[in-house]
């Protein structure tokens, strides 16, 4: 074979091994790893505990803003905070109130009654009528007292809901009875003022004489001694748990935002 090589066999060549034609394809370089989001499980943990703290200190604000709120500006001239009046009338004998327990488990710590202090209840009637009997004792003995006779329950007295029980009359004026915690009577408005203790008691309006047939309007208050430490722990609460949030919430922004900076 010839040493020379013919021109147009060696760009054959070329062509075949480069059929795109122009300059050899540089290699490809391995692609770069990926690099890591920064969020790691302990700043994503951080920043979860941040925001749920942060609720927390909402709600322990709002508590103890709505406590100072009603210390401050809802307190009536003899210290009370009370409801709105409200008007309740029966065809029975007596109005009583739904079992109040005082003291109880769960939600009952809130009207214990070292939180309470002193419960104000008034009465006046819607028209003139003989006298009242205000009274509040025990629930088995007012239960007892009732057995047998027509009356309205007050099942809720924010809404005004009630609820007749049928019966007869009753066989004795409410005043002749011994189990009362406190009681009022006489013509006109009554105020019974009652210290509260533990246990369960019902709140009963009649006629002093017995007869059926009442129509009044009734207030209920309690003076709540505790009630500003009550909103300024509540407030301090909030502000710890919100310092807690904040600072949880911006060291997990921050070195994010500081990993990233560096890329």
């Amino acid at each position: 074979m010839s040493e020379s090589q013919d021109p147009a066999m060696a760009l054959s060549a070329h062509d075949a091994a480069h059929p795109g034609g122009g300059p050899p394809a540089a290699p490809s370089r391995p692609q770069a790893a990926a690099r890591p989001s920064g969020w790691t499980g302990g700043r994503i943990a951080a920043l979860v505990i941040g925001v749920l703290l942060s609720l927390v200190s909402l709600a322990l604000l709002g508590g103890g803003g709505t406590a100072l709120w009603a210390d401050t500006t809802q307190r009536d001239a003899a210290s009370y905070l009370t409801t709105s009046a409200h008007e309740f009338a029966t065809a029975g004998s007596a109005l009583a109130s739904e079992r109040i327990d005082l003291g109880s488990a769960g939600t009952g710590w809130l009207y214990t009654p070292a939180l309470t202090g002193t419960v104000r209840i008034r009465v006046t009637p819607a028209h003139p009528s003989p006298a009242l009997f205000v009274g509040i004792g025990p629930t088995a003995d007012v239960d007892h007292y009732l057995a047998g006779a027509s009356h309205t329950l007050i099942s809720d007295l924010w809404t005004n809901r009630i609820r007749a029980i049928d019966g007869g009359t009753l066989r004795s004026a409410p005043g002749t009875q011994t189990f009362w915690a406190a009681s009022a009577t006489g013509r006109g408005p009554q105020t019974l003022r009652w210290d509260p203790a533990d246990g369960s008691w019902t709140v009963v309006v009649m006629n002093a004489s017995g007869r059926p047939g009442i129509h009044i309007r009734a207030d209920l208050g309690a003076r709540y001694p505790s009630l500003l430490p009550i909103a300024v722990g509540l407030l301090a609460a909030g502000a710890v748990f919100g310092a807690g949030a904040a600072l949880l919430i911006a060291s997990a922004i921050r070195r994010r935002a500081g990993r990233a900076s560096t890329m």
